[in-house]
């Protein structure tokens, strides 16, 4: 049933798609002095198509099931080139002294089908994968697919007197040619539709259905078109506008997806009707087995109460040593026997079992304090770089994918080198160890802290905006700027350190984050060190009024202010 009710929607989509397609076709062929109302017109035929993939496209995800990936991915690609062949489109027709360009017309016109074309793999595969689910379907999807396509032509067919009734002109031979083989294509499709169909035919609904399409269209719409055709061949005087011809054509055209529908609902009927008629096989089927499983449950007690008791018994206990439950009492052995042995190779087992599971609790134990000391900066206890990518790359997909704020800090130990040159490495090192405790207590829980190498740390803020960081960066320069650290050796020193801050914008990857982050923490050192210094490509001055109207690209936060 999901996978008929998933192909209606693929054909609906499909509707609306060549729909859209021949609106625009008619559009840029007689281009409006008014692109206003041009837009307009397409309007509806784009948000019915947008409306239609976006149905679909939470259908099949909604199902998760791994064969509809790639049917994503086409519905996704569908969607994508019917956003670029709209763009062309929107282009053409807003020129304000655009005139007709054979090459140019056929470009744009070639775009949109090719983003037509694009979907029909969705209405194979899920047409296949329906006939899949139930053979007997494949004839009624065949139908369906089939009066999709006679509507599909149907619109065509109309589509080719749009331009020359707005210009009361009479049609060109290609004109001529296509509504020959259009309508050719038609008739013949009502008629294999009506061959398949023959077993429905003593089922009144589709009985009325059929005749419905044949007096509404066959006879009323596509009479209505030769007449069309037979002044466009003579004068190209219709003696009707645009709209009336749609007004006029259109409701005669709508009845072939009526019969569509009803060939998919007859389908759905049958599924249901199918699938109660396996339940109460299926309920059938367990009562029979629940009885013939109380007979053998019977049988077995009266054998094992009999016969296989003391064989039982050992089962059990094989059982609760294969689960893990060592809490069974193994029982005594009363007799040198088979049994006795039995139970005595247990007392064995269980041994080894125990002494296997504490020796792989011990494996796990280690194997988990490799990982964290893998992750782990020996010096600060802080993530190192290749963890803090490992899980920096998962919150900037998060960003990316969501478009959610996040915020990058920078920070560099100012002049580190000296401190190292003057009271050696082992001070250096307690400076980092400190400074790597007053960023833990400036993050929260959610936050990424690295140290990045050698005395540069990395700060990742999620859900953090531009102005955010700032601040937190301000308040951790701040409180390097105020400490005062106490070595070892009783000496006192005294270091700052430079910020370099950038938030999420339009970056392809955490590597040019970086790099930005990177670049602001080069101008902070530049710009005298103890500064924290902001590299955006856009800033919302309405939240900053404070901040100087031409450091759009460059913001830089000096000591004691943001």
């Amino acid at each position: 049933m999901p996978a008929i009710k998933n192909f209606r929607l693929a054909l609906v989509a499909e509707e609306k798609l060549i729909a859209e397609r021949g609106l625009t076709s008619s559009l840029l062929k007689q281009k409006s002095d008014d692109p206003t109302r041009v837009f307009a017109r397409l309007e509806l035929a784009r948000v019915a198509g947008d409306q239609s993939l976006a149905i679909l496209q939470q259908a099949l995800q909604a199902q998760s099931a791994p064969w509809l990936g790639p049917v994503t991915a086409h519905v996704n690609s569908t969607r994508q080139a019917l956003a670029t062949a709209r763009k062309r489109v929107d282009f053409l027709l807003a020129q304000p002294s655009w005139r007709p360009d054979t090459e140019t017309i056929g470009a744009a016109v070639a775009m949109m089908a090719q983003s037509v074309d694009n979907f029909s793999p969705v209405i194979v595969a899920l047409s296949d994968n329906a006939a899949q689910a139930d053979p007997q379907f494949r004839d009624g999807l065949e139908s369906a697919q089939l009066t999709s396509g006679m509507r599909n032509i149907a619109g065509q067919l109309g589509a080719i007197f749009i331009a020359p009734v707005i210009t009361q002109r009479p049609l060109t031979a290609h004109e001529v040619y296509a509504f020959y083989k259009l309508s050719g294509q038609i008739e013949q499709l009502y008629s294999v539709i009506e061959l398949q169909l023959r077993t429905y035919r003593h089922r009144p609904a589709f009985k009325m259905a059929l005749d419905t399409v044949r007096d509404q269209y066959l006879d009323g719409g596509l009479g209505i078109l030769k007449e069309l055709f037979a002044v466009g061949r003579r004068s190209g005087d219709y003696g009707m506008s645009a709209n009336e011809v749609i007004t006029r054509y259109g409701p005669r055209m709508a009845v072939i997806p009526q019969l569509r529908d009803l060939i998919l609902e007859e389908m759905l009927h049958q599924a249901e009707y199918r699938n109660r008629r396996a339940a109460y096989f299926l309920l059938a089927v367990s009562i029979l087995a629940a009885a013939a499983f109380a007979i053998f449950v019977l049988l077995m007690r009266v054998i094992r109460q009999r016969v296989l008791r003391p064989i039982l018994d050992a089962t059990a206990l094989f059982v609760s040593l294969a689960d893990e439950r060592f809490s069974s009492a193994i029982p005594i052995p009363r007799y040198d026997d088979e049994i006795g042995a039995m139970m005595r190779a247990i007392h064995v087992l269980k041994a080894r079992s125990l002494e296997k599971i504490h020796l792989e609790k011990q494996r796990e134990e280690m194997i988990a304090q490799l990982q964290t000391l893998s992750d782990t900066d020996f010096l600060t206890g802080l993530l190192n770089r290749r963890a803090f990518f490992n899980q920096g790359e998962q919150q900037f997909g998060i960003a990316q994918r969501y478009r959610r704020q996040l915020t990058l800090i920078l920070m560099d130990v100012d002049h580190f080198k000296k401190v190292n040159d003057q009271h050696g490495h082992q001070a250096g090192d307690q400076v980092l160890r400190v400074v790597a405790d007053l960023c833990r207590r400036h993050r929260r829980k959610v936050d990424l802290l690295a140290r990045y190498g050698g005395e540069e740390f990395l700060l990742m803020l999620p859900e953090i905006d531009l102005y955010q960081g700032l601040a937190v960066a301000e308040k951790l320069r701040s409180a390097i700027d105020a400490r005062h650290f106490h070595l070892d050796d009783g000496a006192m020193v005294k270091v700052t350190a430079s910020f370099g801050v950038a938030a999420f914008e339009q970056d392809h990857n955490l590597e040019n984050l970086i790099v930005r982050a990177d670049g602001a923490l080069y101008r902070a050192k530049n710009g005298g060190r103890n500064t924290v210094v902001t590299s955006a490509q856009e800033m919302d001055l309405t939240r900053r009024p404070v901040a100087p109207l031409a450091s759009l690209s460059c913001m830089t936060v000096a000591p004691g202010g943001e």
